[in-house]
């Protein structure tokens, strides 16, 4: 952000589409916003139409209207470039920019991102359309964001991405005998000896290597075009800063670390499930923020329910507010909201908004939003503070794909094999950060790598460096299987890591959903929680391992493996490396990995926070912020002094706390510190 402007405020605010609305609709919203405390829009995410309705044909009127209603009520503008709904008259012009999908059928026009993201005239529109906003926009004095494209995700198998999709393995590989070696297309006769041979993966994930580059090439496609974009806005407004909006990593598209670089702020779009929403939220937060190790954007999220899921729940009271400030906590400057006004038709009609259908902002849900807005004018203190961690969870993205596409089990699932490694963490109020297994690890004193089935050029040595120096690093079962085109590299499974974990893996065993095993901790770990020589239950997976070096931390209790490794640990340099061979339950995770933290000096936040009580620190320029969040539907008690002597003021109703509060359902706390 050096050289951008920034904004002064806790961004608060939501989507608004003046496209959808006549003017007196319009005036009674904005009014409605300052009731509110909104100070920020996102204006014309999809408004390319009322913009530019014929090739040759601009209009402004509307959203000239807008932004000056806007400024004068002194609201800044988050404002989108509309490209991810080019209008109608360009599939008309062109009907070949319709998007095939991945069985082969060509879209019809009756969605947003019904385009091909490598088209040419798709490329040479979204340059046109945000240099027209550029100049006209860009100097506003309530400009404040440039958000380019909307969750860009977009998947196309048509003949302009075939194209495309060649010159990017050109440029990959070089030669088609090196393309050839690397995906292994000897099997099967898939040997390729002209490039035109080459075609876009249809009918499904085929074969994984050529699957796995596509979806590469396919965030290369969409982040090509928002580069276009950007270099258009830059030649105007260079001091504007930059995001585009990610979805959650539950939909897949973007590979987020290589788009990272080319964001000035990163933002992100929340929509939680209405059960364990804390520790799905609380993983993509600390993900979206370590991606520049900075604070992010809540771009999107719902006032209460979705409509687009299998049920859709209202957010209970306080709930709502309880997920924004969890998002503060974990390094936001925005909250925002999708939408402002509910719309009238289409497929979202029905999601919550701001301002909904019938009452309007007569009812709960607008007054809990109000309440929000003007508690969050109390935060600004907080912007730029940030979030210290000394424990690390790599995560990579594309390990969902590859993972499902080569389980030897429908119960082994990457994201949850992660999230049960972070839950503990996240639970014992241990600050995480969750990175790319290429991030420096040089800041972190515990390394933890749940599932880290492909070894990307350069992993094994970031690894082996980070346990080397130091470093406590955690690595569990169907990790090192392949390189990074997905092909087993000679040597065996954790070949490149093998002597630092000090093991040898013989084969592996995919569970049915009956066969449980067990596993005997051999010693009495040192976290409070630790079960002495304990016994707990595996399943899903196992490894049978042969020692080379490494010792027995548990050791399973049945099958023919009965009696050998299951858990290990292993001196390496001047650090310590574990690894896991099965999956056991939750309790046996928690007692290991609080154990490794307690002996790598890592401890909690506060080691008494009753359950279900969420607790962060942000810190910046010597004063430190601490948000305690109730995630449970009771009131409970809470000790604020937690281990330390120290003197905390409620920034929300700027008052001393005592020792003990009461905190309500859902109801959250934010203290900064006395010094």
């Amino acid at each position: 952000m050096e050289g951008k402007k920034r904004w002064s405020r806790v961004m608060y605010g939501a989507d608004y589409n003046p496209e959808q609305w006549p003017k007196e609709v319009i005036q009674r919203d904005v009014s409605l916003m300052k009731q509110a405390s909104i100070n920020v829009v996102t204006l014309n995410v999809f408004g390319w139409g009322m913009i530019q309705p014929a090739e040759d044909c601009y209009d402004f009127n509307k959203l000239d209207y807008v932004f000056d209603l806007l400024e004068q009520s002194g609201i800044g503008v988050v404002l989108a470039t509309p490209t991810a709904a080019p209008p109608s008259w360009m599939f008309q012009k062109d009907p070949t920019l319709l998007m095939v999908n991945e069985h082969g059928e060509r879209a019809t026009h009756w969605s947003r991102q019904a385009y091909c993201p490598n088209h040419p005239l798709y490329s040479k529109e979204i340059r046109n359309i945000a240099m027209v906003f550029a100049e006209r926009y860009g100097h506003r004095s309530n400009l404040l964001l440039w958000h380019i494209n909307n969750e860009c995700i977009l998947h196309c198998y048509c003949e302009h991405c075939a194209r495309e999709f060649r010159d990017w393995l050109k440029h990959k590989y070089g030669t088609l005998a090196q393309l050839n070696e690397a995906w292994q297309l000897q099997q099967w006769s898939l040997v390729k000896t002209d490039w035109q041979q080459i075609m876009p993966p249809t009918g499904g994930m085929t074969h994984t290597s050529v699957s796995l580059d596509y979806q590469r090439f396919m965030s290369d496609s969409n982040l090509r075009g928002f580069l276009a974009e950007k270099e258009e806005i830059v030649r105007v407004t260079p001091d504007i800063p930059i995001t585009t909006n990610f979805y959650s990593i539950d939909f897949l598209g973007q590979l987020h670390p290589q788009w990272a670089p080319h964001l000035d702020v990163i933002s992100w779009d929340s929509y939680p499930p209405f059960r364990d929403y804390g520790v799905w939220a609380a993983f993509q937060h600390d993900y979206f923020r370590s991606l520049k190790q900075a604070p992010f954007l809540l771009m999107e999220q719902a006032a209460s329910n979705v409509n687009w899921k299998p049920y859709n729940p209202a957010k209970r009271p306080g709930m709502m507010s309880l997920q924004s400030y969890q998002a503060i906590a974990r390094g936001a400057e925005a909250i925002m909201y999708f939408q402002f006004r509910q719309s009238r038709g289409g497929v979202e009609k029905y999601h919550s908004s701001l301002v909904s259908h019938g009452t309007e902002a007569d009812n709960r849900v607008f007054r809990e939003i109000s309440q929000l807005g003007h508690e969050l004018e109390k935060l600004d203190g907080v912007l730029q503070a940030q979030i210290k961690a000394r424990v690390a969870i790599l995560f990579d993205i594309t390990l969902i794909w590859l993972v499902d596409w080569n389980k030897t089990s429908q119960d082994i699932d990457y994201r949850r094999t992660v999230t049960a490694f972070y839950r503990p963490l996240y639970e014992a109020n241990i600050p995480l950060d969750v990175i790319h297994p290429l991030a420096d690890l040089s800041g972190y004193d515990v390394v933890i790598a749940p599932m880290l089935y492909m070894f990307e050029a350069g992993v094994p040595e970031n690894l082996r460096s980070f346990t080397e120096r130091g470093g406590k690093l955690v690595m569990s079962y169907n990790s090192g299987m392949v390189n990074d085109c997905d092909v087993v590299e000679y040597g065996g499974f954790l070949r490149p890591l093998a002597d630092v974990f000090g093991i040898i893996i013989e084969e592996a065993d995919a569970l049915e959903p009956d066969m449980i095993n067990h596993i005997k901790r051999l010693d009495d770990g040192n976290s409070a929680d630790a079960t002495p020589s304990g016994i707990y239950r595996t399943d899903k997976w196992a490894e049978v391992i042969r020692l080379n070096g490494a010792a027995a931390v548990a050791v399973y209790q049945e099958e023919y493996y009965a009696g050998q490794p299951a858990v290990t640990r292993n001196h390496y340099g001047q650090g310590e490396a574990y690894y896991l061979s099965t999956h056991p339950e939750d309790r046996f995770l928690k007692e290991l990995l609080l154990d490794i933290c307690f002996t790598a000096g890592v401890t909690s936040l506060c080691p008494n926070a009753p359950q279900g009580v969420e607790i962060t620190i942000r810190q910046l320029a010597g004063k430190r912020f601490m948000f305690v969040l109730n995630h449970n539907p009771i009131s409970l008690e809470i000790d604020t002094i937690m281990t330390e002597m120290i003197t905390w003021k409620d920034l929300l109703r700027q008052v001393i706390v005592p020792r003990r509060v009461t905190l309500e359902a859902y109801g959250t706390l934010v203290l900064e510190e006395v010094i």
